[in-house]
């Protein structure tokens, strides 16, 4: 069997190709389908690096593929949101913009050297921020939409900074991509930082519980509207 057919690199692959299928669920309001799609993703997502790592398949195909999958699904969901639910089309531009530019300097990054630069904390976070909002949106719960949508935006913005600021200074040639990943620890700052990794820590952590604080509010204060099962 080659090396590359692997459990972790099929549950990445696994992802794209549900989205057929979540998109005629979204058109045709298949909510329980809908729904069990969005777990398989999540889960998937969840589980495809933890295999990796506990079966010892971490593979150069498997740091591209992983990724690679979060971005085709957040692009054609964000797309199908669009056409079928009132997600905003700014969001969907951002989306495009953000993770057209990672992928147009990673493939310059990759003419110079075949090292992939692997997602970050901030990265991670913007992909799970991205599937709150397609979530709220799918299934039109619309007292969490608003906060979503702003949670996904600031995580995108952050996450697109931390890539941007590798692409420079690898482009300026004074660093390989080696390096450079090997120099930045898992808050995006460069490794050594105690201090500042810290205080990035605690406003994490602060930003997430006031963040579970108002969702667990709003769905105490709009039970009734909440329904993501017909």
């Amino acid at each position: 069997m080659p090396a590359w057919l692997n459990l972790p690199n099929a549950l990445s692959a696994s992802r794209v190709a549900v989205l057929p299928f979540m998109v005629y669920a979204m058109a045709g309001s298949h909510r329980l389908l809908l729904l069990v799609l969005v777990g398989w993703v999540a889960l998937s997502d969840f589980f495809d690096g933890l295999a990796a790592r506990r079966l010892g398949r971490v593979s150069d195909l498997g740091k591209v593929l992983d990724p690679a999958a979060d971005k085709i699904c957040a692009l054609v969901l964000s797309a199908a949101l669009v056409l079928y639910t009132d997600f905003p089309t700014w969001a969907m531009v951002l989306l495009y913009v953000k993770d057209g530019l990672i992928a147009l300097g990673g493939w310059l990054i990759s003419r110079r050297e075949r090292v992939p630069v692997v997602p970050n904390f901030w990265g991670k976070a913007a992909v799970f921020a991205e599937m709150v909002a397609f979530f709220a949106y799918a299934f039109d719960l619309e007292p969490l939409q608003r906060d979503a949508l702003w949670v996904m935006t600031g995580f995108v913005a952050v996450s697109f900074a931390t890539y941007a600021a590798i692409f420079v200074e690898v482009a300026r040639g004074r660093r390989r991509v080696a390096d450079v990943v090997a120099a930045y620890g898992s808050y995006g700052l460069p490794r050594g930082d105690r201090a500042r990794e810290r205080w990035i820590r605690g406003l994490i952590l602060a930003l997430c519980a006031a963040l579970l604080l108002r969702l667990v509010w709003l769905i105490a204060a709009h039970w009734a509207a909440l329904r993501v099962l017909p």
